[in-house]
C-alpha cells in the first residue's frame, strides 16, 4: 500500500498567510506605540538630568541660574549658553539631545544634515525659558530678572526646560521668547514656530499638543501644551503667576 503524502493545499497556505498579516497588522502599531514611549520617557531622563545639571550650578552660583546665549537666527555669544555652562555638570552631552530629533540643523557629523543659519548649527533639543535669563528676559530690568533661585516663588511650578523647535530660525537658540506667545488662539501656533509642543503626540499647534517639561525643581514631565500655558496670566513660565 503506497502511503498518502499530506501538504498544504493552496487554500490552507492562503489563509496562513491572512492570519499572519492580520497579526502583524495588529502588533506593527502596538510596537510603535511602545518606541515612541520608550523614546518620551528617555527624554524625560534628559531633561531631568539638565534640570538637575541647573540646580547643581545655582548651588555652586550663590542661587544664581546659566544663562542663555545663542539668539535665535544663529546670532548671538555661544559662551554665555547654558549649554556651555552647564557642561561641567552633566556627564555626558548625550542629554543635550532628544531621542527621534532628527532636525536638518545638525551638524553632518552628528547626523544631522548640516544646514545652518547665519553659520550657526543646532547644539540642543531642548530649550531653557527665558525668562530665567539675564540677558533674554522679556523687558525685565537687567539687574533684577528672575536669574536666581532665590526670586522664584515657587520652583517647582516654574518651568526652566522645554522642547526647541526643529525647524525656523528658533532650531538653532538655546531658549525661546515665551512673552511672544500672546493669548486667545494664538499660543499654540506661535509657540510651535519657537517650541516643539507637539513632540510626542497630540495635534500641532493646538492646546492638546504633547511635549515634556522640566522644572526648578529637578523634575520633568509629559504635558499637553495647555497645561503650561493658556496665556499671560496663567503659564508655568513666567515665576510671578507660576502655580
Amino acid at each position: 500500500m503506497v502511503p498518502v503524502r499530506r501538504a498544504f493545499t493552496l487554500i490552507e497556505l492562503l489563509v496562513v498567510i491572512a492570519v499572519i498579516a492580520l497579526l502583524v497588522g495588529l502588533l506593527l502599531p502596538a510596537l510603535g506605540a511602545a518606541r515612541r514611549s520608550a523614546r518620551a520617557t528617555a527624554c524625560l531622563a534628559n531633561m531631568r538630568s539638565l534640570a538637575l545639571c541647573q540646580a547643581m550650578y545655582a548651588d555652586d552660583h550663590r542661587g544664581a541660574l546659566a544663562d542663555v546665549g545663542l539668539a535665535h537666527g544663529g546670532a548671538g555669544d555661544p559662551d554665555l549658553s547654558w549649554v556651555n555652562t552647564l557642561a561641567e555638570y552633566y556627564a555626558n552631552p548625550a542629554v543635550l539631545r532628544s531621542p527621534g530629533d532628527s532636525s536638518a540643523f545638525w551638524p553632518a557629523e552628528q547626523g544631522g544634515q548640516g544646514q545652518a543659519i547665519n553659520g550657526a548649527h543646532r547644539v540642543s533639543s531642548y530649550a531653557m525659558n527665558n525668562y530665567l535669563s539675564r540677558t533674554y528676559n522679556p523687558g525685565l530690568s537687567p539687574r533684577e530678572p528672575y536669574d536666581n533661585i532665590s526670586r522664584i516663588p515657587i520652583p517647582s511650578a516654574t518651568v526652566v526646560f522645554l522642547m526647541l523647535a526643529r525647524e525656523g530660525d528658533f532650531a538653532v537658540s538655546d531658549h525661546v521668547h515665551v512673552e511672544n506667545w500672546g493669548q486667545g488662539a494664538q499660543p499654540p501656533l506661535r509657540a510651535s514656530q519657537q517650541a516643539q509642543i507637539n513632540a510626542w503626540g497630540g495635534p500641532a499647534r493646538s492646546f492638546a499638543a504633547r511635549a515634556n517639561y522640566a522644572y526648578l525643581d529637578g523634575r520633568a514631565a509629559l504635558h499637553r501644551f495647555d497645561a503650561v500655558y493658556t496665556d499671560f496670566a496663567i503659564n508655568r513660565f513666567n515665576p510671578a503667576v507660576a502655580r
